[in-house]
């Protein structure tokens, strides 16, 4: 497995030079994404965020659904260590509960065949209202991010091969937000791709 230790992180959130995100492009992102999700009605109480980093998403879905539960689950023992998330990952975080909303940004692509496929089934175990999933795909790799600051030491699939394994549990909303096929939102024909 990948080391997702100190180093990793400062390259790859905290050095402006390097970073691959900050505060400010989270704040935007997760402006949309809340903004969406509740447009579509689903009521946000509790928010599971698998993979959840230094926790740049808290702060917003905090400020967006004021009251509501965050709980940042990570993988490195570091970020646990030094921010208090639980430690854990997507392939097998057990679920107790659904969340109103989860969040796995950047970490499918980490993740050999097997284990995306069974993170994929507990992404929609865990979902009761929306699923916010962002995975660098080989075309995004190929034309749409900066190599100079994406981690490229990745599994890189097909859009397809994710959309094939998605398609029985969610319905795709456009924009990274997805709803369960088991759900009520009710999206106009053009607004789903």
């Amino acid at each position: 497995m990948k080391a997702f230790d100190e180093d990793y992180y400062e390259r790859h959130y905290l050095d402006p030079d390097t970073a691959v995100a900050d505060a400010a492009t989270i704040r935007v992102l997760g402006d949309f994404v809340c903004s969406y999700v509740r447009y579509l009605d689903v009521e946000v109480d509790s928010v599971l965020d698998l993979g959840c980093g230094i926790g740049l998403w808290r702060g917003v879905v905090e400020r967006h659904f004021p009251g509501c539960t965050y709980t940042g689950v990570e993988v490195s023992e570091y970020i646990c260590d030094n921010y208090g998330y639980e430690l854990g990952s997507v392939v097998d975080y057990p679920c107790a509960e659904q969340s109103d909303l989860v969040i796995c940004q950047g970490v499918l692509q980490y993740l050999a065949d097997d284990e995306c496929e069974r993170a994929i089934e507990n992404l929609a175990a865990h979902t009761g209202g929306a699923l916010f999933l962002e995975a660098l795909t080989q075309r995004d790799w190929e034309v749409a991010v900066s190599q100079k600051v994406t981690d490229g030491d990745v599994h890189l699939r097909t859009g397809a091969w994710y959309r094939e394994r998605l398609e029985p549990h969610f319905q795709m909303c456009g924009g990274g937000v997805f709803v369960p096929r088991s759900g009520g939102a009710i999206l106009y024909e053009l607004e789903a791709p």
